[in-house]
């Protein structure tokens, strides 16, 4: 069970963490490569663009995670409590909808990318594998916003008690 909680709290963290490492060492290497050897690699660009896709969509369970998703909410702190507890619990249904209507239907369309075989130019990485990351994503997208509604109404129920 340790190790769900760890994680359950750190798993995008690391990854987010490695995926930039592999970002800014890929393209140390080309910028020392190119100017210093005058040589350049043929795969650093891909490598660090696919490295940057799985990161963008790794973030988005990051951000619901840590709250820090991008959001307007001026009309819902404007509301009265109750009101707005209830659009809080509609708003974060709506999300968790939306990435597991994301996640379910990028789950047949990768299954068509892999069905082609298809390899990236450079690296020769089958692209099934860097499409995964939308599977990833919108997995945890879900995952993150089912516990943040989860979160958000247990803190609801217990001012209520209070």
């Amino acid at each position: 069970m340790k190790i769900l909680k760890w994680l359950d709290d750190h798993f995008e963290e690391y990854v987010l963490s490695g995926l930039l490492v592999v970002i800014a060492v890929v393209m140390m290497l080309q910028v020392i490569m190119r100017y210093v050897f005058n040589a350049s690699l043929s795969w650093a660009e891909e490598a660090s663009r696919y490295a940057f896709v799985w990161s963008a969509l790794i973030s988005i369970g990051y951000t619901i995670k840590e709250n820090s998703i991008l959001k307007v909410d001026t009309l819902v702190e404007s509301l009265p409590a109750g009101l707005k507890h209830l659009m809080v619990t509609l708003i974060n249904v709506s999300v968790t909808l939306f990435f597991g209507f994301l996640f379910y239907h990028s789950i047949p369309a990768i299954q068509r990318v892999i069905r082609t075989g298809q390899t990236s130019p450079a690296l020769k990485i089958p692209l099934g594998w860097i499409y995964f990351a939308a599977i990833a994503g919108f997995f945890l997208a879900t995952l993150r916003s089912v516990q943040k509604t989860r979160r958000d109404m247990r803190a609801t129920i217990s001012k209520k008690e209070a």
